[in-house]
């Protein structure tokens, strides 16, 4: 049995995970008998309450570190990316696999150093955004990689975002939009540009051979993507409803293996690119992005 401690009660996501994991949602005690969330905790001890409650969890943390030696695993889902370091550390250096909720980290520097201590450690870490699982997202990145579309010249993504909020501002909500990006067209970007507009950011990924638009865009819900090519064009609406299940089923897959699903530098270089972003349209100046340790 893996014992799971969630961090972060005051996200909805928190309640979502024990409902999964304790056997509240449909064929989720068949999938997942051998995991259970047994401790939660957060910065609203209210939120807490009404996840224990509703889920069956049996500990309320104090603090995080009031879950060590209760749990076998964690999962940080504060909203505010900020916390995501302070709240996983202890966890990564008792040796404990961790999931990290989007986005990994506000900082670069703070997301190399959680994912470096990791590496130190030898824990597993999965997370960021859920939606480079949805199979709206993989169906067109089959397409785009088999070729069908000819030469890659141009795409663009939209998602929303919030841009005036408690939990880090732009980056509540960027690492959605930056992780579809780099899920269909690469890790490696170039440089970035974008500027901010009433209610919307609107950016410019730029890659050796093409350039892909992204539109943050707030007041909606809808989530899309298209691939230009010299021989098609691929558009899609993405569905997210599965979202939950499928991370949940990618970290339940880690701690049955003890190995994650992306390398390190993938998780790193969301948390480059937001910076980036908020660089480019804070001095109106496009800014380089490198996959190096900077």
């Amino acid at each position: 049995m893996y014992r799971i401690g969630i961090i972060g009660s005051e996200n909805s996501h928190a309640m979502a995970f024990s409902r999964i994991f304790n056997g509240m949602e449909p064929e989720s005690a068949k999938l997942y008998p051998d995991l259970e969330v047994v401790a939660i905790g957060g910065a609203d001890r209210e939120e807490s309450r009404k996840v224990a409650e509703a889920c069956g969890i049996g500990f309320i943390a104090e603090k995080p570190e009031d879950m060590l030696g209760r749990v076998d695993a964690v999962m940080v889902t504060a909203r505010n990316g900020a916390f995501h370091l302070p709240y996983a550390r202890p966890f990564i250096e008792a040796g404990l696999p961790a999931f990290i909720d989007k986005p990994i980290a506000n900082d670069a520097a703070e997301a190399q150093t959680l994912l470096e201590l990791a590496a130190r450690y030898g824990v597993p870490v999965v997370g960021g955004s859920s939606t480079k699982y949805v199979e709206d997202v993989l169906n067109m990145k089959a397409a785009v990689a088999s070729g069908a579309l000819g030469v890659l010249r141009s795409g663009a993504v939209s998602a929303p975002v919030n841009l005036d909020n408690p939990y880090g501002g732009f980056y509540f909500y960027a690492s959605h939009l930056v992780e579809i990006v780099m899920t269909l067209f690469g890790y490696a970007p170039t440089s970035v540009a974008a500027v901010r507009g009433q209610g919307r950011v609107t950016a410019v990924f730029r890659y050796p051979d093409y350039d892909i638009t992204g539109h943050f865009v707030e007041g909606t819900g809808l989530y899309s993507a298209a691939a230009f090519g010299t021989d098609g064009i691929r558009q899609s609406m993405i569905d997210i409803s599965s979202c939950y299940s499928l991370e949940a089923a990618n970290f339940a897959r880690m701690l049955r293996t003890g190995r994650a699903d992306q390398p390190m530098e993938e998780l790193l270089m969301p948390v480059k690119a937001m910076n980036a972003l908020e660089k480019a349209y804070l001095t109106g100046r496009e800014q380089p992005l490198s996959r190096n340790q900077d």
